[in-house]
């Protein structure tokens, strides 16, 4: 029990309160006590205007009841039931009785026990729950309490009403009481700017009723630009119309799959009205005397009309340009700065998307973006066609940009700001499109050679030198893109460590094939060790031939887990297995020089020569007289010796040069983002997506393309891909 004086004074105030006759006075001896977070209510009274007060808990009052000073307690035992007690002195014997009713069930208590019949008495007034400023002491003390000062009972519990709107009705009408309730927080906790306005606001509700989710809006969002992040996250994280319907179905908070479809067919619009997407047909040849200037992109011999449904579509890489070019020169650190040459690189591969097709795309990238360019999204699609990678249907397609890339060249491009921007191009693919592309014999026949005229029987002789002049003995037709020089054909090192991992695989196994114990005891060896290196291998019978065996494709990380720690020693025996484990070491290391992003002029000398040295230790031959125990058997043939070999030893170190004074890294030229991308595309877009909706009438190349554009327009946008929510848990 205490006494504060600054209470006493406001009591003694509150005692001048109109009372019953009944009423009793309050004393000033109290312990104010506190609210809990949710707070008992008295009873309703019968009148409707008397209001329901607030039960503290720990709380201490002396008054005087029928002539008898007497000590009134409260105490919460749980979150719901009050224990009320009051205590009183007759002579020396201490007396109090005590309820879980009510305050006005332990006063009449009191009453009946000392016989007093004339009244019965308000439990609220004699315990002082109606005391005002000990009201305000306790919120002070309290702030979190939530007090509600009134419950109509009239009103029926929500679980008995079976209407929906009625439900509805209330449900809002509850939203509107928490809505100005929050305001008022939002105030008191000065969640405002200087003028006492709102800095924060509320949009929403969330809660749960039985198996329900309700939710109370309290605020539109912003829904353009966060409709937008939906539709970019979606084409983003290749969630199609019925993964999101399904999804939505069980977030309540996300937009309506309605409004995330019709919004991507208005960004559609938006887009290809700058940046258009022509259909055409591979199968018709194009006259380039029809061809109009490059701004119109009308290539009349291959284009369809609306009916037609096409099997290639297109877009123009200067339109690209003058609207990426903004971007690039944008920002603290802008990709490009006046003054700049826009390297560009152009690149083509193919994906079977079924026994007979292939789905072939032509993309571009600008190269001064360092190493950006080794994503798949810094790709951009030019032209896609379904079809084979024949030289006539991509000199066709070569045709399509003839005029428009022969200008570029020759004048460069000029963006909206008047800026002048020299053009270089450069041309990067798997073996097979370059030489498609560049007009040249293929890599089987005798001049085999993308840049020069070595034979197929001197490539293994690395005392022989091949500069990059030409190859006029393996030109069967003339370039397809012939605007870009010779020596800006860029071979791929991506491909030369599959192909050549490939030969030295083969070489490996045909070695263990003539081994009586091959099936019986070394392939599940080999196999072991695979698994070991968490590579998943096998070898298998040919279906066509049960004589000979083939083995597990591997991809390029595998390859590379394989070259450095696949123990050949232990199945090649000897000298010569120790020679074979250490090509594989050493032609690991060579390609991880290839992928260094800058490099010395010492250090490409040290690769040219190792490179060279490598060739020689594989092609090495026998030594001594053959079927004599002094013979040293050799490693491989001569004729082993590949054409990706012969560009590793005599073409990549000057191509490493050249680009350095440049300021280009060899390993930009990949192709591992371009093949990245078609496998994205013809997963996303062949897999029975129902991305689009419904039935159409052109072709799936043009509904890569318009996706590719609705990318753009999120770079454009500034579309946001993400959104930061700060979470704030106050669970108990």
């Amino acid at each position: 029990m205490t006494k504060d004086r600054n209470i006493e004074s406001s009591i003694n105030k509150e005692n001048d309160r109109d009372e019953s006759a009944e009423g009793p006075n309050i004393d000033n001896q109290v312990l104010e006590g506190t609210y809990p977070i949710t707070p008992k209510l008295t009873q309703k009274p019968n009148c409707n205007n008397v209001p329901q007060y607030p039960i503290p808990d720990n709380y201490i009052v002396e008054t005087e009841i029928a002539e008898r000073g007497v000590k009134c307690e409260t105490k919460y035992v749980s979150n719901s039931k009050v224990n009320y007690t009051v205590a009183w002195k007759e002579g020396c014997a201490e007396w109090s009785v005590n309820s879980t009713k009510s305050a006005s069930a332990v006063v009449n208590l009191f009453l009946k026990k000392i016989n007093w019949k004339n009244s019965k008495l308000s439990g609220p007034r004699v315990f002082g729950f109606d005391i005002e400023p000990l009201h305000n002491i306790r919120i002070q003390m309290n702030p979190n309490s939530i007090i509600t000062t009134k419950v109509n009972k009239q009103i029926r519990p929500f679980e008995d009403i079976t209407s929906r709107s009625q439900q509805h009705k209330r449900l809002k009408s509850f939203g509107k009481d928490v809505k100005k309730t929050v305001d008022e927080l939002i105030v008191k906790h000065k969640l405002t700017d200087s003028s006492e306005q709102s800095i924060i606001f509320p949009h929403y509700i969330e809660f749960e009723y039985k198996e329900n989710q309700i939710q109370i809006k309290f605020k539109n969002l912003d829904s353009k630009i966060r409709l937008d992040a939906v539709v970019r996250v979606c084409d983003e994280a290749l969630l199609g119309r019925d993964g999101y319907r399904h999804l939505a179905a069980v977030v309540p908070s996300l937009f309506r799959e309605y409004l995330v479809a019709d919004r991507r067919n208005e960004i559609n619009k938006l887009i290809n009205a700058q940046i258009p997407v022509e259909i055409f047909n591979i199968d018709q040849d194009v006259n380039q005397s029809n061809t109009n200037n490059y701004n119109s992109e009308i290539i009349n011999d291959i284009l369809v009309d609306n009916n037609e449904i096409g099997n290639g579509a297109f877009r123009s890489l200067v339109t690209l340009l003058k609207i990426l070019i903004p971007i690039w020169k944008k920002g603290e650190n802008p990709v490009i700065i006046p003054g700049d040459t826009l390297y560009i690189k152009l690149g083509g591969d193919g994906r079977n998307v079924g026994r007979k097709q292939n789905h072939v795309m032509i993309t571009f990238c600008l190269l001064n973006e360092g190493e950006e360019v080794l994503k798949p999204d810094k790709q951009y699609s030019i032209c896609l066609y379904i079809g084979k990678e024949t030289y006539e249907i991509l000199d066709r397609v070569g045709k399509i940009f003839a005029l428009q890339l022969m200008d570029l060249k020759q004048n460069g491009i000029i963006d909206e700001d008047g800026n002048h921007w020299p053009i270089e191009f450069f041309f990067s693919g798997d073996w097979k499109f370059l030489y498609i592309i560049m007009g040249l014999n293929a890599p089987n026949s005798n001049y085999f050679c993308l840049y020069c005229e070595c034979d197929i029987k001197s490539r293994h002789n690395m005392n022989l030198s091949w500069p990059p002049t030409g190859n006029k003995k393996g030109n069967k037709k003339s370039s397809i893109f012939p605007v870009i020089d010779l020596l800006n054909y860029i071979p791929d090192e991506l491909h030369t460590l599959l192909r050549i991992s490939d030969i030295l695989m083969e070489s490996l196994f045909k070695d263990l094939f003539r081994r009586n114990d091959f099936e019986r005891n070394i392939k599940e060896k080999i196999e072991k060790k695979m698994s070991e290196l968490n590579i998943h291998f096998e070898f298998y019978r040919n279906n066509s031939s049960r004589s000979s065996w083939s083995w597990t494709s591997l991809m390029g990380p595998d390859k590379k887990k394989m070259l450095q720690h696949f123990p050949i020693s232990e199945f090649i025996s000897g000298v010569r297995g120790i020679i074979i484990e250490n090509l594989w070491k050493e032609f690991y290391q060579l390609y991880e020089f290839m992928r260094k992003p800058n490099y010395t002029e010492e250090e490409i000398l040290t690769f040219e020569n190792n490179a060279k040295n490598w060739v020689k230790t594989f092609s090495q031959p026998a030594r001594g007289q053959i079927n004599t125990a002094t013979v040293i058997l050799g490693i491989y043939r001569e004729e082993d010796v590949t054409p990706y070999m012969h560009i590793l030893t005599m073409h990549i170190p000057f191509f490493m040069r050249q680009l350095k004074e440049k300021n280009l890294a060899f390993r930009l030229f990949s192709t591992s983002s371009i093949e990245k991308k078609n496998h994205c595309q013809v997963q996303l877009f062949f897999g029975g997506t129902t991305m689009g909706g419904g039935k159409k009438n052109k072709p799936v190349v043009y509904d890569i393309l318009v996706y590719e554009n609705r990318k753009i327009f999120y770079l454009i946008n500034d579309i946001p891909n993400e959104i930061t929510y700060k979470n704030i848990n106050i669970c108990e």
